[in-house]
C-alpha cells in the first residue's frame, strides 16, 4: 500500500503536481515510515515548493535512517545542504556539503557534482555575508539604505505567508511570489552599491572571486591548475592526491592516472593576475 502511493507521489510529481505529490508522499510515510526514499521523494518535492524547514526535516530523517556514513544517504546529504542555504544558514550548509563530498569522492558516487556547486554556491554566501558586513562598515549612509530595503522585503514577505495561510494563494504561487521578493530586494541592493561605487570612485566596492579560478576539490583559488581528459580543471595538489588514491576522474568517474593531467597554462596567469591586483582573496 505504502509503495502504491509513492509510485502515485511520483507521478504527480512529473505531473508537475507538487503539492498532490507532497500529499501521497505524507501518506506513503504513514503507513511506513522506515523506508527512506520516502522521505527523500519528498524532500526534493518541498524543494520544488521551496518549503526548506520541511526540506530539512525529511532530509535529516533519511539520513537517520540510512545512517551517517552510508553512501546512500549521499543524495539526503545533498537535499539537507540545500535546505539549509535556502534558510540561510550558510555555515551550516557548507559544512554539511563539504563533509558529504569528501565521502562522495571517496565512494566515487553520483553525487559528487551537485555536492561541488552546492559548496561552492554555501562559500560563496558565506563569503557574501561578510562583504556585506564590510561594505556596511564602508559606509554607514549605505548599511542603513540595504538595512531598509530588507525590512521593506521582510515585511512584504510577511504579508505573503499571510495571504497563503488564509488560502488566497497556493503554494506554488507562494514560492514564485517569495522568490520574485527576494530577487527584487538582491537587485536593489545590487544596484545601490554599484551607484555607491561609481560615486566613491571603486573605494566601496563588492569583492567577488570568479568561480572559474575556484579548485573544486578544495574550494580554493588555484595556484597550479592543471587538466583532466574531461576538461575541467583543479588545482595540482588536490587532484594529484585524489587521482592517486581513486584512480578516477572525480566527475565523470573514468578511469585516469596522474599522467593524464595537463597543464592549463592560461588559468595559471588568470590565478596568477588575479591574486596579484586582489590580495584580500587568498583567505576568502
Amino acid at each position: 500500500m505504502a509503495q502504491q502511493l509513492k509510485t502515485k507521489g511520483n507521478e504527480l510529481f512529473k505531473a508537475g503536481d507538487y503539492s498532490g505529490a507532497e500529499d501521497f508522499f505524507s501518506q506513503a510515510i504513514a503507513k511506513d515510515p522506515n523506508d527512506a526514499t520516502f522521505f527523500t521523494n519528498r524532500a526534493i518535492t518541498r524543494i520544488k515548493l521551496a518549503k526548506w524547514a520541511d526540506v530539512e526535516h525529511d532530509a535529516r530523517a533519511a539520513i537517520e535512517i540510512y545512517g551517517l556514513k552510508n553512501p546512500a544517504a549521499l543524495k539526503s546529504h545533498y537535499y539537507l545542504a540545500q535546505a539549509l542555504l535556502g534558510l540561510q544558514r550558510h555555515q551550516e550548509a557548507y559544512d554539511v556539503a563539504s563533509n558529504a563530498y569528501t565521502q562522495s569522492l571517496s565512494t566515487k558516487n553520483a553525487q559528487t557534482e551537485n555536492l561541488s556547486r552546492t559548496v561552492l554556491r554555501a562559500k560563496q554566501q558565506i563569503w557574501a555575508a561578510k562583504e556585506t558586513s564590510r561594505i556596511r562598515e564602508l559606509d554607514e549612509t549605505l548599511g542603513a539604505v540595504e538595512v531598509l530595503v530588507q525590512a521593506d522585503a521582510e515585511r512584504a514577505l510577511g504579508e505573503l505567508k499571510g495571504r497563503l495561510e488564509r488560502g488566497e494563494i497556493g503554494e506554488i504561487g507562494f514560492g514564485e511570489d517569495e522568490r520574485a521578493l527576494r530577487e527584487d530586494a538582491e537587485g536593489k541592493i545590487r544596484n545601490l552599491r554599484e551607484a555607491f561605487r561609481i560615486a566613491s570612485k571603486g573605494d566601496i566596492a563588492e569583492r567577488i572571486v570568479p568561480d572559474h579560478l575556484v579548485d573544486g576539490i578544495t574550494f580554493e583559488i588555484m595556484h597550479d591548475p592543471v587538466i583532466t581528459p574531461s576538461g575541467a580543471s583543479f588545482d595540482r595538489i588536490g587532484i594529484t592526491k585524489y587521482v592517486e588514491k581513486a584512480g578516477v576522474d572525480p566527475l565523470t568517474r573514468a578511469p585516469m592516472s596522474v599522467g593524464d593531467l595537463r597543464n592549463n597554462y592560461a588559468l595559471k596567469a588568470a590565478c596568477e593576475e588575479f591574486l596579484t591586483k586582489n590580495g584580500w582573496a587568498v583567505d576568502w
